[in-house]
């Protein structure tokens, strides 16, 4: 599916340096999992396709930090990958709170894995700056991948050209979920431009006696998650007429500042939008007392609608398509990569008897969305697959495994055969594609990777303190680019456009 462009944003993400020696040792000397079963090397590679049988190595080593709980049929999906690819998987789950701090732990002792997924959110650069992830451009252009997935995905994860892993999956977006039921019962239409909005909100605090909170947000310095204020406007870094800038000091961003304070002014924003948790929203917007609350589409469309239904039955839900002044953004791509350390020859054997595999439209992309048969799920009396329920959550069944399949980055061969979404996913998907920005992918700066905590600080609390009056916008935003220049903003934005 085709997306409105690449719109580049910086999340606020700390980096720090461990992987500062990655580049420097031998492959000889790395210790690695990945075993060939003889020794001898593969040929050159080509950017034209090439026709070539690639050795299987006897062992992969791959690091997970979501998807299945081990109760739910881990090592036995293990099994099935060795069974069907005759390739022992050396697979370790990795807790998600901490698979970054561990990743970087295991590059500095020269223990890290054949295969580990990397945010394009800063990330990717940094690794491949460092030479900690293989640059893949060659291979996956020789591959049938290259012009399976939509070239704009492509080139929302390439710096410079190069491209360094393949997605997890369809990156996810965010959109704005409103009651429906609120709607009709004072006769209005879902709003289609920035007026109608803040009138639909106001129309919520007024005339809902159970609404205590219009619009509800985890706070203020994300454009994904308050669109209808933002419009073009970004609290990080964005990639604006082939060059990177800072969002905060683009003209638009005023802008978005002044809607922001004027409707918290109002009381039409979360009093405690600046506190609030993704999951006190939720718990918010679950409690009946939400009008509007922009989130993650896809799953998270059904699951918003069926909580809220257990406590209101009556209650409506609908996605809301974006405002006429703006758009819906995606997040960024997280990428499966390969470990840049390893000798060419094995990073082609990972390539071709891994990456390909997971997504090969076939037999591996089962196994990797939907699992194992009799476990993960069974097949219905048509042939189509149904999910199983989990052992994890015996109420609930299994709606992903490593990845959702109806959001595979390349198109199943028999698509009807594997489980479906539900009608409320499909909605939310159709609106988020609507308009759905991808963001592109941020290159390194070594600046950007000293100051980027102290940027974040800076960035947050003159929002916040934007927003609650405190400041006007025009001295809130000249502070702000006193400070950040100070920091070294400039130098950031140079090294970001290869100045």
């Amino acid at each position: 599916m085709r997306k409105k462009g690449a719109l580049g944003v910086t999340l606020a993400v700390a980096l720090v340096a461990s992987l500062c020696g990655c580049g420097g040792q031998n492959s000889e000397q790395q210790t690695t999992t990945l075993n060939s079963s003889n020794n001898q090397t593969t040929a050159s590679l080509e950017t034209e396709a090439v026709d070539k049988t690639v050795e299987k190595p006897a062992s992969i080593s791959w690091w997970t930090h979501d998807g299945l709980n081990e109760a739910d049929y881990v090592k036995e999906w293990d099994a099935k990958f060795q069974e069907l690819t005759g390739i022992q998987l050396e697979h370790t789950q990795v807790a998600n709170n901490e698979y970054v701090e561990l990743l970087e732990v295991a590059f500095a002792s020269g223990t890290e894995p054949n295969v580990f997924d990397v945010s394009c959110d800063q990330k990717v650069a940094y690794y491949a700056s460092q030479g900690g992830i293989a640059d893949l451009t060659d291979l996956i252009k020789s591959s049938d991948l290259y012009n399976q997935i939509d070239p704009s995905i492509w080139e929302a994860i390439s710096i410079d050209g190069r491209i360094y892993g393949i997605p997890k999956g369809e990156a996810s977006g965010i959109e704005t979920y409103i009651r429906q039921d609120w709607l009709e019962r004072l006769g209005m239409e879902v709003p289609k431009n920035y007026e109608e909005y803040i009138n639909m909100l106001r129309a919520f605090r007024d005339n809902i006696e159970e609404c205590s909170v219009p619009v509800v947000a985890p706070g203020l310095h994300l454009a994904m998650n308050l669109p209808e204020f933002y419009w073009d406007a970004e609290a990080g870094f964005a990639y604006v007429d082939g060059q990177w800038v800072d969002g905060m000091l683009e003209e638009n961003f005023a802008g978005a500042m002044q809607r922001l304070q004027d409707a918290y002014a109002e009381k039409l924003i979360d009093m405690e939008v600046i506190t609030n948790t993704t999951s006190a929203c939720r718990d918010k917007w679950y409690s009946g007392e939400v009008g509007a609350f922009s989130y993650w589409g896809g799953k998270w469309g059904d699951t918003l609608t069926s909580r809220l239904k257990e406590n209101f039955p009556d209650a409506k839900v609908t996605g809301m398509e974006a405002i006429d002044e703006s758009y819906y953004r995606f997040s960024s791509f997280t990428l499966w990569c390969i470990d840049g350390r390893l000798p060419q020859d094995q990073v082609e054997q990972v390539f071709r008897h891994f990456l390909e595999y997971i997504n090969d439209g076939a037999e591996g992309q089962k196994l990797y969305y939907c699992g194992v048969e009799g476990l993960h799920f069974d097949y219905d009396a048509s042939g189509n697959m149904v999910y199983k329920n989990m052992v994890s959550s015996p109420e609930n069944t299994f709606q992903s495994v490593w990845g959702t399949p109806w959001q595979a980055v390349v198109p199943f061969q028999e698509p009807d055969k594997v489980p479906q979404p539900s009608d409320i996913v499909i909605d939310t998907l159709e609106v988020l594609n609507k308009t759905g920005v991808y963001m592109k992918t941020t290159p390194v700066s070594e600046t950007l990777n000293q100051i980027t905590s102290d940027l974040t600080v800076i960035r947050q609390e003159t929002i916040a303190n934007i927003v609650m009056g405190k400041v006007s916008v025009e001295d809130g935003l000249a502070s702000y680019r006193s400070q950040a220049e100070s920091l070294g903003i400039q130098q950031v934005l140079n090294e970001m456009n290869r100045k």
